[in-house]
């Protein structure tokens, strides 16, 4: 049965190394050691800094230091130009009720009776009684032209 086994693994292949088994693992809640050596490397560290690393730092506050002021000074600059904003629409709201109202006393102005009042007040027209009124069948018997007619009418 051993051999049976092997026909199916890599020992028959040229230069095949044999292969070998993992170790076993006892089983306890203790975890594993793994050791890969960087206990070992680390350096005490020590409380002060390089130069080279304070000039890295130094830029890197100041370079955050100025980003934060452009923030600071791109948002007044929305600020205002969103209260300028405002206030042009509250103008415009302003100016479009105005319109509004105009339009509401032009409807209500131009009704027949407004017009009607206007007329006789303002004008002095007044409806034409019998006697001013001109009937076309009186001009169509007369031989003179209708221009003549009115005159004559208008002055009689």
């Amino acid at each position: 049965m051993a051999t049976a086994r092997r026909a199916y693994t890599s020992e028959y292949y040229y230069n095949a190394a044999p292969q070998t088994q993992p170790e076993r693992v006892k089983r306890t809640r203790k975890r594993p050691e793994i050791n890969t050596g960087r206990q070992q490397e680390k350096k005490p560290q020590s409380g002060t800094l390089s130069s080279a690393n304070l000039r890295v730092l130094v830029f890197a506050v100041l370079a955050i230091g100025i980003m934060l002021i452009g923030i600071v000074v791109v948002n007044a600059q929305a600020a205002k130009l969103q209260y300028s904003i405002n206030q042009l629409r509250n103008e415009n709201n302003i100016i479009e009720n105005e319109n509004d109202m105009m339009k509401i006393k032009m409807d209500t102005s131009t009704g027949i009776n407004q017009l009607e009042t206007y007329a006789v007040e303002e004008l002095g027209m007044h409806y034409p009684q019998g006697s001013e009124c001109v009937h076309l069948s009186s001009v169509a018997e007369s031989e003179g032209s209708l221009a003549d007619l009115i005159r004559q009418k208008a002055y009689e």
